[in-house]
C-alpha cells in the first residue's frame, strides 16, 4: 500500500469514527403527511404541532423586506429556547411548510436556508419549547416570481 492510499483511508476511518452514534431523524413527510399538504400556515401548524397557539419571541428571524428574485430568498433564524421541534411555513406558495427541523438538547439552532415564494407573503418560524410554541413572523416582499414566473 502506497503512502497517499494509507494517508487517504486512514484520514477517512478518523472522520467516520466522528460521527455520533445517535444520529436520528424523523420523516415527516411519512409520520405527518397532512403537514405537507397543507396550503394554510394554520392549517400545517396544527398538522405538525396540534395547535396553533403561539407566543411571540424567543427567536431571531432574518429575512429581506424586498426580495428581488422569488427563486432564492435567504432565511436565517436561531434561538436559545431549547427548541425540540423548528418548523419554517410561509403563506406565498400552495404548500405552506417549507422545512421541519427535529434538535435534541446538544443541537444550536442557528439555520440559514434559501426558498422560493411565488410572491409576497409571511415567513413564519415556530419553535416547540416542551408544548410552548414560541413564533415569529416577517413579510417578504416579492418583486419577481420565483415559481415558474
Amino acid at each position: 500500500m502506497n503512502r497517499r492510499n494509507f494517508l487517504g483511508l486512514s484520514l477517512g476511518v478518523a472522520a467516520v469514527s466522528m460521527i455520533p452514534a445517535s444520529l436520528s431523524a424523523e420523516d415527516f413527510r411519512a409520520s405527518k403527511p397532512m403537514v405537507w399538504t397543507a396550503t394554510k400556515v394554520d392549517d400545517a401548524m396544527k398538522a405538525m404541532f396540534g395547535t396553533t397557539k403561539t407566543v411571540e419571541g424567543g427567536i431571531n428571524l432574518s429575512a429581506p423586506e424586498i426580495a428581488e428574485n422569488g427563486a432564492v430568498i435567504p432565511i436565517g433564524f436561531d434561538t436559545n429556547l431549547n427548541a425540540k421541534t423548528i418548523a419554517v411555513f410561509q403563506d406565498a406558495n400552495p404548500e405552506a411548510t417549507v422545512a421541519v427541523f427535529t434538535l435534541n438538547g446538544k443541537t444550536v439552532a442557528d439555520y440559514a436556508i434559501r426558498i422560493k415564494m411565488q410572491k409576497t407573503g409571511k415567513v413564519t418560524v415556530v419553535a416547540d419549547v416542551d408544548g410552548v410554541l414560541h413564533a415569529v413572523t416577517k413579510e417578504v416582499k416579492v418583486t419577481i416570481g420565483g415559481c415558474g414566473g
